[in-house]
C-alpha cells in the first residue's frame, strides 16, 4: 500500500470517527433535552400533587365527622366522649370547632366575645366564631405582618401585634375593651402558656381552650420556667409549654375544671366551675392524648422529652 493510500485510509477513518462523535453528541444532547423535559414535568406534577393534597387532606376527617353525626347518638355517650364525638373542622386545625360549639351549646353564651392569644394568620380557635357566628373579640400574635392580614380577614375583630407575656396580658385584654366576662378564651403561645394563664385576671372566660405539650405525658405536672423572651425555635420541638396535668392543677386554682381534649393531642378544654354543671370534670389521665409526631419521635429516637431535657440540661418546673 502506497503512502497516498495510507493517507487516504487515515482520512476515511478520521472522518468516520468524527461522524460517530457527532452522532454520540447528538444522542447525548437529545437525552439531556429529554431529561430536562422530564424534570420540568416532574416538578409540575409534584406541584399539582401538592395542590391536590392540600385540597383533599381534610376530606377524610370531614367524612368521619359526617358519619359520627349520622351513626352516633351523642346524647347517649358519657363525657368526655360526648364532646369528642361532635368534633369537626370549619376553620380550626384539629377539629376543635365542633367541640367548641358543643360546649358553647351547653354552656350558653352571654356576650359573644372571645379572646384569642396566639392567633397566627388563621385566627386560631376563634376563627369559626368570628366568620361563621359573627362573634367579636381580640386576636393577638407576635408577627405584625400576620396581624395586618388578620385585620383584613376578620373585619370587626381587634387584631393586635404583640409579644405576649405575664406582664402585658391583662393590659392587652383591657385595652381591647374585653375586661370582665367573655364567652371564650384561647391560648396558644408554644411557650409560656402556663404562666400567662396564671397571670391573666382581666377577663373571666366561660370556656377556655389551651394548647398543652403532650410530649410531657399525661401524669407529670411540669412546665418550662417563665422566660418572657422564650422562643420555641431556639430548642428542639418537644421543649415548650406545659403538661396537661400542670394546666389541670392551675385550672382548679383559677376556678375551672378540665372537661376534654381533642383527640389529636394538641388542645385541652376547661369550663368555669359555675358554667354547665351537667358537664363533669375529667382527669388528665382520662383526657390525655399523645400527638402522633411525638409517638413516632420516641419510637424512632428511643428517647423521650425528659431524657432530652436532662441531656441538654434544660430546666423544668414541677407544679405542686
Amino acid at each position: 500500500m502506497t503512502t497516498e493510500d495510507l493517507a487516504a485510509k487515515s482520512v476515511r477513518i478520521e472522518k468516520k470517527l468524527l461522524d460517530e462523535v457527532k452522532q454520540q453528541r447528538k444522542l447525548l444532547t437529545d437525552i439531556s433535552d429529554r431529561l430536562t423535559r422530564l424534570e420540568a414535568a416532574q416538578a409540575t406534577m409534584s406541584g399539582t400533587v401538592s395542590t391536590i393534597f392540600k385540597r383533599v387532606v381534610h376530606l377524610e376527617p370531614d367524612l368521619h365527622a359526617v358519619i359520627r353525626t349520622l351513626r352516633l347518638d351523642h346524647a347517649a355517650l358519657p363525657y368526655p366522649q360526648r364532646l369528642m364525638s361532635q368534633r369537626y373542622r370549619l376553620q380550626s386545625q384539629n377539629e376543635e370547632d365542633g367541640i367548641t360549639l358543643a360546649l358553647l351549646e351547653e354552656a350558653g353564651a352571654t356576650n359573644r366575645h372571645f379572646v384569642e392569644i396566639g392567633s397566627g394568620l388563621s385566627g386560631g380557635n376563634s376563627a369559626c366564631l368570628a366568620t361563621e357566628l359573627g362573634w367579636t373579640g381580640l386576636m393577638v400574635d407576635g408577627d405584625p405582618v400576620r396581624m395586618t392580614q388578620v385585620r383584613r380577614r376578620f373585619p370587626g375583630v381587634t387584631a393586635t401585634a404583640a409579644w405576649v407575656t405575664r406582664e402585658n396580658i391583662n393590659e392587652l385584654i383591657t385595652d381591647a375593651g374585653l375586661s370582665g366576662e367573655v364567652d371564650f378564651f384561647s391560648l396558644d403561645l408554644d411557650g409560656n402558656d402556663y404562666w400567662v394563664w396564671e397571670a391573666m385576671t382581666a377577663c373571666s372566660p366561660r370556656v377556655v381552650v389551651i394548647e398543652y405539650n403532650s410530649a410531657f405525658g399525661g401524669d407529670r405536672a411540669v412546665t418550662i420556667p417563665y422566660d418572657p423572651k422564650f422562643n420555641r425555635r431556639n430548642y428542639r420541638f418537644c421543649y415548650y409549654g406545659a403538661s396537661l396535668a400542670a394546666l389541670a392543677k392551675l385550672s382548679k386554682k383559677k376556678g375551672y375544671r378540665l372537661v376534654t381534649c381533642e383527640p389529636n393531642g394538641v388542645n385541652a378544654y376547661f369550663l368555669r366551675d359555675d358554667v354547665a354543671p351537667s358537664i363533669p370534670a375529667c382527669t388528665p389521665e382520662a383526657a390525655f392524648r399523645l400527638q402522633k409526631r411525638y409517638d413516632v419521635w420516641m419510637k424512632t429516637k428511643q428517647e423521650d422529652v425528659y431524657s432530652y431535657v436532662a441531656h441538654a440540661k434544660l430546666p423544668l418546673v414541677d407544679i405542686a
